[in-house]
Parts: C-alpha cells; structure tokens; sequence
C-alpha cells in the first residue's frame, strides 16, 4: 500500500508584477509529489524562489500556472477562507525572525494558535506543558519571551508550530539567525519533534550541513526545480 501524499505540485508558476520592472517568474513549471511522513531540504542561492515555495505550500499565495494539491485538496481553488483554516489546522510554520509577542510569556506565544482557533485552555495546556519540555523550557514557560536568548526563542517558535500537531511544517530558514551550533541543535530538534508525529516537513535552508539532515535536497535554480 502507498503512502498517502501531503503535498504535490504540478506544472506550477509563480509570476509577479510590479510597475518598476514588469513580471518575473518566481518559480517556473515545478512539479514534484512529497509522501506524508517526509522530511524535504530545499537550498538555492537567495531570489531563487525557496520562499515562493512555501508561501504556495502553505496557501499564502496562489500559482499563477498549474495545480497544488495539499493531502488532497487543491490549494489554488479553495476560497481564502478556506485556505485560512487550511493554514489554521494542518499548517505549522517557522520562520527565521521568530515572529514572537516579545512581552507576552512564553506559554501564551506557544498558545496562539489554539487560542486563534478559539480551543479551552484546559484542551491545550497539557500539550504546552509537553513540548516546552521537550525544548527544555519547562521551568521558562511564564518568563517574558523578550528574557529568552535567540536559540530559546526559535524553540519556542517551534512550539508554536507545532502546538496544534499540524500534518505539515513548512519552516524558511528556521536557524538562519542563529550561530552555528545553535543552529544545528534547533534544526535536529525540528526535526525529531516533526518525524515523531509522523508529520511532513518541508524546510528551506542556506547550509549543506542543515540540508543533508533531511530525507532529500532540492535545489532551486532561478526558480526551476532539480531534485536530488
């Protein structure tokens, strides 16, 4: 029996326009299918289209060509509304600037999604409580996320991802603003939590290092995809 499939993209464009320089392709006839349960690296050098992809993968955008099904549904066809939820109750994203509410504690940045959702607290707590300790944030959970160091903070942003255990992870860069081994603590954590849950992730990095911990290495090249 085969894997069912999160994501796949077929023939699909992104064109942009703007009045200084006319269109662009962003991405240009990518196709590619990702079983559930799949860790996928993509590199390029910048402007090559990594970010496109996610913001397609996670319905922010739309193509401007061809079909993006994501666990069976076509993105490009759902009414935003529905892409909303999409985002809400399947998506989990981490970002390389943490996106965190710096005087909020760092359990209610972890609970923004549930509370978005309208959940009870009593529904989400317990799974809070798990994964700061997971991240070893247990004893920082009603600290001022402004008190945390970087590393800290992407762990916590990685909670926040993960805290309505989403079927797919799209994170852009998610240790690009940390030092080396920081990093690559953040980055094996991402990964172990993800692969855990039986989750897809699909990760956009700048190191060969980071990449090579994934299932497969993409390549984006001026927007056309080679896979590895």
């Amino acid at each position: 029996m085969s894997t069912p499939t999160a994501l796949a993209f077929d023939g699909v464009a992104k064109r942009y326009r703007s009045f200084a320089s006319g269109s662009r392709y962003a991405l240009h006839d990518v196709s590619f299918v990702i079983p559930e349960g799949t860790t996928i690296a993509v590199v390029g050098r910048s402007g090559s289209g990594k970010s496109t992809l996610l913001h397609l993968a996670a319905g922010i955008d739309v193509p401007t060509a061809g079909r993006i099904e994501a666990f069976g549904r076509d993105l490009g066809t759902l009414p935003e509304h529905d892409r909303t939820l999409y985002r809400r109750d399947d998506v989990g994203l981490v970002f390389q600037f943490f996106h965190l509410l710096p005087h909020l504690a760092v359990w209610e940045n972890v609970a923004l999604p549930e509370m978005i959702a309208g959940s009870r607290s009593t529904d989400f707590r317990p799974r809070i409580r798990t994964l700061l300790e997971r991240v070893g944030l247990a004893d920082r959970e009603r600290d001022q996320t402004r008190k945390l160091s970087g590393g800290e903070m992407q762990r916590v942003a990685i909670c926040r991802a993960l805290v309505r255990a989403p079927r797919l992870v799209l994170a852009d860069e998610p240790t690009g603003n940390l030092d080396d081994a920081t990093g690559a603590q953040v980055m094996d954590l991402i990964l172990e939590l993800v692969r855990e849950e039986g989750g897809t992730l699909v990760y956009v990095t700048h190191s060969r290092d980071m990449a090579a911990r994934a299932d497969a290495v993409w390549e984006l090249r001026s927007g056309t995809l080679v896979t590895g």
